[in-house]
C-alpha cells in the first residue's frame, strides 16, 4: 500500500557496539511490527525527525500525478523488452518507484538501479540471489550504511502505545539493505531504513519496501550481514558512524545533566518556600 497513492511511508519499527546498552532502556517492552495497519502505516514511534529526513528533498515528488500510469507502464515495455532505462527521464524514473510504493530519492543513476533491483526480485526470486548462507557475519550491536543484513522481529496485532504490550502473531525474519541510518536530534535515538529484499513468517513486506527499524530491534535477536567485496571501505563508514554515535550519545548526556540540574534547582526553590513559609507562620505564634 502507498500512501496517498504514492510513495509508501516508511514503516518505523523498534529494532546498537555501545548503541546496544544506550537504547535497550529508553523503552519497556517490544514495539517491533503489528498487524492491524497497511503496510504504509505506523508502529507509533514517529517521536523524532527520521522520517522527514527522509523525504525533505523529495518533498514535491511524493505524490502521484495523472500521468504516473502512463509513465510506469512506459518503463514497464523497456523492462520486458531488456532495454536499458538511459533513454529515461527521472520524471518516468520516479512513476514507477511511485506505483511501487519504492523510495524515490537519489539521483536518476540510483533510480535506474533500484527500479532494475525491484525488476530482479519482485517476483519472489530474492532469498535465491540472497540466500540465507550469504549471511553468516555476525554483526549485532554494528551495522552501518551499505550492510546487507539478516534479522528477525516480532509482530503484533494492535500494539498499544501506553503499555508498551500487544498481542504477539509472531515473528518475521527479513534480508535487506541498509540505505541510511542517523540519529535523531531530539532523542539521539539511532534509526535505520532497510530495503526489504525478502521476508518470510508474519506480515511478509513486499521488495524494496523501505522499513524504517530503531537500532535495539534490529539488534534484538542477533543481526547477521553478508561480507563486503571491500571490508576495509565498510570499516571506513562505520568509523565515521562511531563518530556522529559518540557525539549523539554526548548531547543525550548532556541533557540528562541539563535536565537533573534542573529539577534539583526548582527542588531546592520549593524546600526554600516551604522553610520560608515555616518561619514565617513560627514568628507569628510568637
Amino acid at each position: 500500500m502507498s500512501d496517498k497513492k504514492g510513495k509508501a511511508k516508511p514503516t518505523l519499527i523498534s529494532l546498537s557496539s555501545s548503541e546496544e546498552e544506550d537504547e535497550t532502556e529508553e523503552e519497556v517492552g517490544d514495539d517491533d511490527d503489528y498487524e492491524d495497519r497497511s503496510f504504509s502505516g505506523s508502529s507509533g514511534d514517529e517521536t523524532e525527525e527520521e522520517e522527514e529526513e527522509e523525504e525533505e528533498n523529495d518533498s514535491d515528488d511524493n505524490d502521484r500525478t495523472e500521468n504516473d500510469d502512463s509513465l510506469c507502464n512506459g518503463v514497464i515495455t523497456l523492462l520486458k523488452e531488456g532495454d536499458d532505462l538511459e533513454s529515461l527521464s527521472l520524471k518516468q524514473l520516479k512513476a514507477y518507484l511511485r506505483n511501487h510504493g519504492l523510495r524515490i530519492t537519489g539521483t536518476k543513476a540510483v533510480c535506474q538501479q533500484r527500479i532494475l533491483e525491484h525488476w530482479r526480485i519482485k517476483d519472489g526470486r530474492a532469498e535465491a540471489l540472497y540466500p540465507r548462507s550469504s549471511f553468516f557475519i555476525n554483526c549485532t550491536g554494528d551495522v552501518c550504511k551499505g550492510d546487507v543484513v539478516l534479522f528477525t522481529q516480532k509482530v503484533y496485532k494492535k500494539f498499544n502505545k501506553m503499555t508498551r504490550r500487544g498481542k504477539l502473531l509472531g515473528k518475521r525474519t527479513i534480508a535487506g539493505r541498509v540505505v541510511k541510518e542517523s540519529y535523531g536530534k531530539a532523542k539521539q535515538q539511532h534509526t535505520f531504513t532497510v530495503e526489504v529484499l525478502w521476508s518470510k513468517g508474519s506480515k511478509k513486506l513486499p521488495p524494496l519496501f523501505p522499513l524504517l527499524v530503531k537500532g535495539r530491534n534490529l539488534y534484538k535477536l542477533k543481526t547477521y550481514r553478508q561480507h563486503w567485496s571491500d571490508e576495509a571501505e565498510r570499516k571506513h563508514v562505520l568509523s565515521e558512524k562511531h563518530k556522529r554515535g559518540n557525539a549523539a550519545r554526548l548531547v543525550k548526556a548532556m541533557k540528562i545533566t541539563r535536565k537533573w540540574s534542573t529539577d534539583v534547582g526548582m527542588l531546592e526553590s520549593e524546600m526554600a518556600k516551604v522553610q520560608n513559609a515555616k518561619s514565617i507562620h513560627i514568628n507569628q505564634d510568637h
